[in-house]
């Protein structure tokens, strides 16, 4: 099960339910897929546009704390 938690610029940001790791979430656009790090954004795995590398960025980094919360609730 992946949960989307957000969808802005037709991005889709998820996260996996008991997903292990670095605290991080995923993003969709169209047949573009990757992983980035909630604690700075940085591409973790897979590709993404730059452009939307950059908005899925400035979103994660905004957006930390729920992330962190996030993440804890769906890892335990």
């Amino acid at each position: 099960m992946m949960p989307r938690i957000a969808f802005f610029f037709g991005i889709s940001i998820y996260m996996y339910i008991g997903d292990h790791g670095v605290p991080h979430c995923h993003g969709v656009y169209g047949d573009y897929a990757a992983s980035f790090s909630v604690e700075d954004g940085t591409l973790l795995a897979g590709m993404m546009p730059p452009k939307q590398e950059a908005k899925i960025r400035e979103w994660i980094l905004a957006n930390q704390d729920d992330l962190m919360e996030k993440w804890n609730e769906l890892s335990h």
